[in-house]
């Protein structure tokens, strides 16, 4: 498999990111969150890998465009990603996302 399948991330999304924001397929290689955030996806010595990465928001985001992992599979990135952002974004006027 060379890009993202559609099939495979649409399941892994809707399964594992139940709440009002969810990932977007964004080329062949990287997913997009409402929140900003983004997952892409490399192929390391043969084995796919997965970073997550955050907005680039000096304002907002001591750390823009830093990078979380590599992960061995989306849902780990996913994971990371909820605990990170999420109650950032529920603190600001109450909801999942802007």
């Amino acid at each position: 498999m060379s890009a993202m399948d559609v099939t495979e991330v649409a399941a892994v999304v809707a399964a594992d990111d139940p709440g009002l924001c969810r990932w977007r397929p964004s080329g062949e290689f990287a997913m997009v969150h409402p929140s900003g955030w983004s997952i892409a996806r490399y192929l390391v010595y043969d084995e796919w890998r997965y970073l997550l990465w955050e907005p680039v928001d000096l304002c907002r985001h001591a750390r823009g465009n830093a990078s979380h992992g590599p992960f061995r599979n989306v849902r780990d990135a996913m994971r990371l990603h909820r605990q990170l952002a999420l109650p950032d974004s529920r603190t600001r006027d109450g909801k999942d996302c802007e």
